[in-house]
């Protein structure tokens, strides 16, 4: 199942997912030494577009890609930005077309090895599939007891579905599919919340749009529950909380061959 194709999901997730790829960005733009723009890049299972708007800084011509018609009917900058409807492991572009390939929070829901035969056939030699994630770590500045909230109640409450968190990302693996692990990278992002702005992020969990899609749970009633739940954390709706997310970064390269 694609959890963010109904409308609903992708219409929260335009306005709930904070903007903090631009600092990814500047990461990958520190590690790869690049002192010009790279002349094409793609963005797949690019959502709603923020991940895919932070290239523009590292690349003249940005595309990207996504399976939802629905999130990509919120992508900014469609003037500058070529989209397109595509799986991830079935793109619409020439062979070696692309330097950089990137993939946001996104990768866990591939069929990964397709899709690593379809960055391989993409890439231009020695260009980059570079592998991102900025995921929740419940780190709430100044409670320490929300570290604990998060797995031991919202996430019994609400279970993450299936995903392919397992997959062996070691050269032993990747080079038999023409590509080398260069690089990782691991850093914080901090991210300010009010009450609402939390709950509505939670919303766009594919946890909760499993509840609503496949078990008959409203958001409404999610809402109100997580409302309920955060209120110890927020003395007031005007509060702001700041929250750190962890990320990394895999940089991996397409073998000349």
């Amino acid at each position: 199942m694609n959890y963010f194709a109904p409308k609903t999901a992708a219409e929260r997730y335009a306005t709930g997912r904070p903007d903090f790829h631009a600092n990814t960005i500047r990461h990958i733009k520190e590690y790869l030494q690049l002192s010009h723009k790279l002349p094409n890049a793609l963005d797949t299972a690019c959502g709603t577009g923020l991940s895919t708007k932070a290239l523009l800084e590292i690349a003249d011509q940005v595309y990207g890609t996504d399976a939802s018609p629905e999130m990509l009917s919120h992508a900014p900058l469609p003037e500058k930005i070529h989209y397109s409807i595509a799986f991830a492991e079935q793109q619409p572009f020439p062979d070696q077309l692309f330097d950089l390939i990137t993939v946001s929070s996104g990768v866990h829901w591939f069929d990964i090895d397709k899709f690593l035969a379809e960055a391989h056939r993409l890439l231009k030699p020695g260009g980059w599939l570079v592998i991102y994630e900025n995921h929740f770590i419940a780190e709430m500045e100044g409670f320490e007891s929300f570290a604990g909230w998060f797995p031991d109640v919202y996430l019994k409450r609400y279970p993450s579905p299936p995903r392919n968190n397992d997959y062996p990302w070691v050269n032993e693996n990747l080079q038999t599919k023409g590509f080398s692990l260069v690089h990782e990278e691991r850093f914080k992002n901090a991210v300010d919340f009010t009450k609402k702005k939390l709950a509505l992020y939670f919303t766009t969990h594919s946890n909760i749009i499993d509840a609503v899609e496949n078990r008959g749970t409203a958001y409404e009633v999610v809402e109100e529950w997580l409302y309920q739940e955060l209120t110890p954390y927020f003395a007031n709706d005007d509060t702001i909380r700041t929250i750190r997310f962890g990320n990394w970064i895999r940089y991996i390269q397409r073998v000349n061959y």
